[in-house]
């Protein structure tokens, strides 16, 4: 291949793939590139993904061929294929397709299609006690059904993804359908085809990645209309859970008294049931058992829905290898798990079937065009001196809790006085004394559920203009006339709580379609250095931030 300099990308030796944001080609190489590599970064000049052995696997799941991965590389790259790279993506593919499991005459059967991988993972005893030999064929194996979740983690553990061809159980039936005033857009559309596959026993189960307030529910709320069977939905709190009931009653047929609510105050199962995180991996004090984790059993379950799946708890993670006959959704912004068990997670729910890029989204006008800046202050005198003297860590609360900051957020509600405001921060005495000192509303952990739904119906309906929430607020909560937020202290350099902050003011809005996120620092602390790693991914979704000093607040 000779150099074509006119060509949007550049691949790397070690997998990574850069893309001219701006090339015109980008619209017709995007939704095959994210077939086969996992977005990584997205700048206003470039987006950066990156080739991976699950991403491979998810290519091959969606029925891309090896040599059509090769040669789109090869077509659209600005300099001839590296071989490295060339033999990188042959290898997974390979890998990806060595294993496969099926059913056979009522068995479940395990073919190798290669000798070299039978015998090498026939050498691991763990795999080899669940396998016996079927008929008389060297490279098939019969396996009891239970034991389908532990075959692809052991075969994980040694570089091989599982090609699960076995189908699913079915599920007790659900007469479900969306109102017909419900009109998905396009690429909500596209992740339901995506994951449903016409039934086939090649969808079903895996993960689409949409950006916060791109309408995941939705997508969801789609998926469960085409398998019209009982689901169990798992999500990351209790609001996210009244998030979900609602939809489910504004947007289907299904009456309030076919879903169940199983949280603390209540253990309602019905057809649709909706349960936490928490709930999930709640001990008995005595015995130190999950109680609940036998809800995944309580009912003939035909879909299993894992909302916010990169906070997936490791004993729901481990349940989940026993459910392998459930059809599995896993929803998200982002794949990044802080334990770094990707793939050893995701293999269990299934490959990623669709991800769409935020700014994408944002050109077209799904999402709020969002300005993003970051407000640097200084200290008074008298805490200047108590940070000097404090260790790091006492440091960067009392840099985060900087009492100067109230006049920023006064200056700021001000400058937006009529639009709907969130002010969001990590430490409940800070914020009681905003709430204190401005008047203002305000949601913590403490507050009873009752009370949250109060407080946020009335920010929804504009009978409270401004609401303080602490990071409860920071997963699922459907705020969708929050235009303005103002982070005030957030919890270290966390890049994943940053974005879900930013999340709470982009679903689109009336009008000009525009949203403003402030984060308030202080300047020359460790509060400022923490800040700068917080907005890693939003800028690499494409966002900047805005720097603004303010020094005159004494």
């Amino acid at each position: 291949m000779l150099f074509n300099y006119e060509n949007p990308l550049v691949v790397q030796s070690d997998g990574t793939i850069i893309v001219e944001a701006n090339h015109k080609q980008l619209p017709i190489i995007q939704p095959i590139l994210s077939q086969m590599a996992t977005l990584e970064k997205a700048t206003l000049s470039t987006h950066t993904y990156k080739l991976s052995p699950y991403s491979i696997w998810s290519a091959a799941s969606q029925g891309l061929q090896v040599t059509e991965i090769i040669n789109f590389l090869n077509e659209y790259c600005k300099y001839p294929l590296a071989q490295k790279v060339v033999k990188y993506v042959e290898d997974h593919y390979y890998r990806s397709n060595s294993i496969r499991i099926e059913k056979i005459d009522d068995d479940c059967v395990l073919t190798f299609s290669y000798q070299k991988d039978e015998d090498l993972l026939l050498q691991t005893s763990s795999l080899r006690s669940l396998l016996k030999k079927y008929g008389s064929k060297k490279n098939q194996y019969v396996f009891n059904e239970q034991h389908r979740g532990n075959i692809k983690s052991i075969c994980l553990s040694n570089g091989y993804f599982v090609n699960d061809t076995i189908g699913f159980d079915k599920g007790e039936d659900l007469k479900i359908d969306m109102l017909h005033s419900i009109n998905l857009r396009p690429y909500q559309k596209e992740a339901v085809k995506h994951f449903y596959k016409d039934g086939m026993k090649i969808g079903g189960n895996g993960i689409v990645v949409m950006p916060c307030g791109s309408g995941k529910t939705i997508v969801g709320l789609g998926i469960i209309e085409k398998v019209k069977e009982e689901v169990l939905i798992i999500t990351s709190s209790e609001t996210s859970m009244k998030q979900w009931q609602r939809e489910l009653i504004e947007k289907t047929n299904i009456s309030k008294a076919d879903i169940g609510v199983y949280s603390s105050s209540r253990k309602e199962v019905k057809p649709i049931t909706i349960a936490s995180y928490q709930m999930m991996v709640y001990k008995d004090h005595e015995t130190g058992e999950f109680i609940h984790l036998p809800l995944f059993n309580k009912r003939n379950w035909g879909l299993i829905i894992y909302d916010e799946v990169h906070l997936l708890p490791a004993p729901v993670f481990r349940t989940t290898a026993s459910i392998q006959g459930k059809r599995r959704l896993g929803l998200t912004a982002t794949l990044v798990r802080e334990d770094g068990k990707e793939e050893e997670v995701y293999s269990l729910i299934g490959p990623k079937y669709y991800e769409v890029a935020w700014k994408g989204l944002e050109n077209h006008g799904w999402i709020a065009r969002t300005a993003c800046k970051e407000i640097r202050i200084d200290f008074s005198e008298d805490e200047l001196q108590k940070y000097v003297i404090s260790n790091q860590q006492q440091q960067f609360k009392i840099a985060a809790i900087n009492p100067l900051k109230i006049k920023v957020i006064n200056k700021l509600l001000l400058k937006h006085k009529e639009q709907p405001t969130i002010i969001i921060g990590q430490y409940i005495d800070q914020l009681t004394n905003v709430a204190k000192v401005l008047d203002l509303p305000m949601v913590t952990g403490k507050t009873p559920q009752k009370e949250r739904e109060i407080l946020y119906d009335s920010f929804r309906s504009g009978d409270i203009p401004v609401l303080i929430v602490s990071k409860v607020a920071n997963f699922a909560v459907d705020l969708p006339d929050a235009q303005v937020a103002i982070q005030i202290s957030g919890a270290f350099g966390s890049r994943q709580e940053e974005a879900q902050r930013v999340g709470r003011v982009l679903r689109p809005k009336k009008n000009t379609n525009e949203a403003h996120f402030y984060s308030i620092v202080t300047r020359n602390t460790k509060e400022e250095e923490c800040s700068s790693r917080r907005q890693l991914f939003m800028l690499e979704q494409g966002y900047t931030y805005e720097v603004e000093e303010w020094l005159s607040l004494h």
